[in-house]
């Protein structure tokens, strides 16, 4: 057989292969504003296209023993770039559906990833077979053809995994980024057509493809700047926990630690541990939240206290909505200080519940209550309405995208009241190449907010990685003189409240620059290469 048509089939096994592991990929992004990021979701879209996998080799090899001609493998990339380029068409009234059904937080991911990707995957696996029944040329050679052909596509996997998690998510849109893997098929579909000479072939490959990059084109989501030229040297470092329940961790930010409790949740390595007065609460890599063992309701984290700003920002507030726990330091803080408050949490983990309850002393009192959800799911599902919501679910180095976007950001206005604010913990430094997460989240609260107010937290310099509480509101921003008498007078009728003389007074009130950063929604959102990667 010539080497061109080896070339050919073996670039489309490739591409195949390539998009497959893009799409999956891919596929988390689809279904995170919906069911979140957990390890349900992967779960379930491992599986799904493990299972297509598996039906689609067996499907391909049985077509090709019945059919074994290039029209086989072109009908069938055909149909696959297809149905990956009508997943953007059909996602939203997929999975509204499965969230309006809601069987359960296992079933719903499983059921959205059986109907968006299960069929691309059972045919773009099929592929490989087919290319393998073309090209052996002889029974004594047809296991040095598949084991070839395999290794191909295992290699075009392995591109479309990098290449889709390190560049193109960060590049582009969801949606946009399948309208290109569809554009890739098509092509490959000419390209095979072409080799073969099959004119008519050709030209539908050609007309796919240009359709399908015009669709991608159209799908582009409305951005701010791109993150070309991000440089990897430019990772934050983190410091990984080590020790098992019980014992110690000798390299844990350079000191020893007694390591309380540890487990590994659906969401994170969990570590609670001790040191000499304080307790600590980690996931994974970062902190999250610590108390005086002591006295466990003073304030360990500055940035805590922060959140009493709604109240400063609300004096009126009876309401307050926190999404995310950790080890509840804000929400008891503010359940200790106001005792008119009713205090509401939603955290996605369950066992971060418990270690709150165990191990944080969060009190179980009826004005301080706490659901098990994620916060988005949680915001649509309930239509009560809040004085207040904070939102403190954004880690050092790991952000949730789908409680940062424009939509999220409109769905948690709709459920403030009149006059009511929202506040949002941000890891982030106000200048320099640290500070594009940050700068991204203040765009697109700006679309949906007339008032978006900045207070960093400490006397860092602008470069430095810092906590920093962003404030939305419908209003105008009072003046700093005025919230701090306002603050004054609330201060004074609380049970301890903190002083916010340095939170009130550190608002940033200059201009902030947006231009070069994305305004963040559902399609594009790269929270991740905008919070390690710098310019």
């Amino acid at each position: 057989m010539p080497f061109r048509h080896l070339l050919a089939v073996g670039t489309a096994v490739f591409v195949s292969g390539a998009v497959l592991l893009g799409v999956e990929i891919a596929a988390s992004r689809v279904l995170a504003p919906f069911f979140g990021n957990s390890l349900f979701v992967w779960g379930a879209l491992i599986g799904v296209v493990l299972t297509g996998l598996a039906f689609g080799y067996w499907a391909g090899g049985a077509l090709a023993d019945r059919l074994p001609a290039t029209g086989l493998l072109l009908g069938v990339m055909t149909l696959a770039a297809a149905l990956v380029l009508a997943i953007p068409l059909v996602d939203e009234p997929v999975l509204e559906l499965i969230v309006s059904w809601d069987p359960g937080p296992r079933l719903d991911p499983l059921l959205a990833a059986v109907a968006l990707f299960g069929l691309p995957s059972v045919v773009m696996a099929a592929v490989t077979p087919i290319a393998i029944r073309l090209l052996a040329r002889s029974l004594a050679s047809v296991g040095r053809t598949a084991g070839r052909l395999f290794a191909v596509s295992t290699a075009g996997s392995i591109a479309g995994t990098f290449a889709t998690a390190f560049f193109l998510i960060p590049e582009f849109g969801t949606d946009q980024l399948l309208g290109l893997a569809a554009t890739a098929l098509f092509a490959c579909v000419a390209l095979v057509a072409l080799v073969e000479r099959l004119p008519v072939a050709v030209a539908l490959g050609a007309a796919g493809a240009v359709a399908a990059a015009l669709a991608s084109a159209s799908l582009a989501p409305e951005v701010g700047g791109t993150l070309r030229g991000a440089a990897a040297e430019n990772w934050s470092p983190v410091y990984r926990l080590r020790g098992e329940e019980g014992g110690t961790a000798p390299d844990f930010a350079a000191e020893d630690v007694t390591v309380v409790f540890s487990r590994d949740t659906r969401y994170h390595r969990l570590a609670v541990v001790d040191d000499e007065d304080s307790r600590y609460l980690r996931f994974d890599s970062s902190f999250q939240s610590a108390m005086f063992l002591e006295r466990p309701f003073d304030t360990r984290f500055e940035y805590t206290d922060f959140f009493h700003l709604g109240l400063a920002y609300r004096p009126a507030a009876r309401d307050v909505l926190f999404v995310g726990l950790g080890g509840g330091s804000a929400p008891k803080r503010m359940w200790r200080d106001f005792r008119d408050l009713r205090i509401h949490v939603v955290e996605l983990d369950p066992v971060v519940v418990d270690v709150a309850y165990e191990h944080f002393r969060l009190p179980r009192d009826p004005r301080l209550t706490v659901d098990v959800a994620d916060g988005r799911r949680f915001l649509e599902r309930d239509d009560r309405r809040w004085d207040v919501i904070a939102i403190d679910a954004y880690f050092a180095d790991s952000i949730p995208f789908h409680l940062t976007t424009h939509e999220f950001l409109q769905l948690v206005r709709s459920r403030l009241k009149p006059g009511g604010v929202v506040l949002a913990n941000v890891i982030g430094a106000l200048e320099g190449p640290d500070s594009r997460l940050f700068r991204a989240l203040v765009r697109t609260y700006r679309t949906v907010f007339p008032t978006v107010l900045v207070h960093p937290v400490g006397d860092e310099n602008e470069v430095a990685l810092r906590n920093i509480i962003l404030v939305g509101m419908e209003g105008a921003a009072p003046e700093q003189d005025f919230l701090a008498d306002r603050w004054s007078e609330l201060r004074a009728s609380s049970n301890g409240a903190p002083d916010l003389a340095r939170a009130i007074g550190g608002r940033l009130d200059g201009e902030i620059p947006t231009g070069d950063v994305p305004a963040l929604t559902d399609d594009y959102a790269p929270t991740d290469s905008l919070l390690l990667l710098g310019d």
